[in-house]
């Protein structure tokens, strides 16, 4: 079962998944390390440059407001454990029913996740309707 997994760094997936699902930011922000840097790529827009933040202040001050949004973020699929990294997709939709799909990679040593990146990009479901996309 997926909440049993732990990445190879000792991460505790099923806990960080309740803090995503739960959007709580001072959950999440206990998986970070003090130093952990933190990159977001919208994959439609790819001459953009990317949404990069460092340590752990600037990252939660990023958390809460993401998590003060109001949506529905859904961690789907199974999370890929690799050596030192975790990876995952999720959906968050939003009360006018658009929706975004994120695909996560985390970075993790000592139980914390030192790297962190999303590319967001729409949900394919929308994108055959037409749908908006939306970046965090």
């Amino acid at each position: 079962m997926i909440e049993e997994q732990s990445a190879e760094g000792g991460l505790d997936f099923g806990s960080l998944r309740k803090a995503i699902e739960g959007k709580d930011p001072e959950a999440l922000l206990g998986f970070y390390s003090e130093d952990a840097e933190l990159r977001i790529v919208n994959a439609p827009l790819p001459g953009v440059p990317a949404f990069e933040l460092e340590g752990r202040s600037q990252i939660e001050r990023y958390l809460h407001a993401v998590c003060e949004q109001e949506m529905d973020c859904l961690i789907e699929g199974e999370a890929v454990m690799g050596e030192g990294s975790i990876s995952f997709s999720s959906t968050c939709e939003y009360p006018d029913g658009s929706r975004i799909l994120v695909r996560t990679t985390l970075v993790v040593a000592g139980g914390v996740i030192v790297g962190h990146l999303d590319v967001v990009g729409g949900a394919p479901s929308e994108d055959a309707k037409g749908g908006e996309r939306r970046g965090l």
